[in-house]
């Protein structure tokens, strides 16, 4: 059995790949989507976008999508504009055609223990960077 390292490194990369494969004549990357999806829900300041986009670097997914005229910037938000909730709308699909390729045989139940799993792992693991109390 492969450590479970190994299997973070292939996921992510076979990630990657499908997302760019399925999103590849949109112009769209999978940074890009998700900046766009997490506006979707609504405006959001710098800081609200950097912690919904944690562990990434949006910020080149930021200044293509502010290229493109899909989101906007005040002085203290990020919001979709109309061509970005239609362009988010376009991409929707794709990303769940992809995500139910990439889900496909494993039921909801298994999909929540594995990302539950990982989350404790990555508290862990948070926790653990933290200098011990009193120190």
């Amino acid at each position: 059995m492969r450590p479970i390292g190994y299997w973070f490194k292939r996921l992510d990369g076979l990630l990657e790949a499908d997302f760019a494969a399925s999103l590849a004549d949109s112009g769209i990357d999978r940074r890009m989507w998700q900046v766009l999806n997490t506006l979707a829900a609504g405006a959001r300041t710098r800081a609200e976008l950097s912690a919904a986009m944690a562990p990434f670097d949006e910020t080149d997914a930021v200044a293509a999508l502010l290229a493109r005229e899909w989101i906007s910037k005040t002085e203290a938000t990020f919001a979709l504009t109309d061509a970005g909730r239609e362009g988010h709308r376009a991409t929707a699909a794709r990303v769940r055609d992809a995500r139910r390729r990439i889900t496909n045989g494993i039921s909801d139940e298994d999909y929540a223990t594995t990302v539950a799993v990982l989350d404790r792992m990555a508290a862990n693991l948070t926790a653990s960077s933290s200098p011990p109390p009193g120190s």
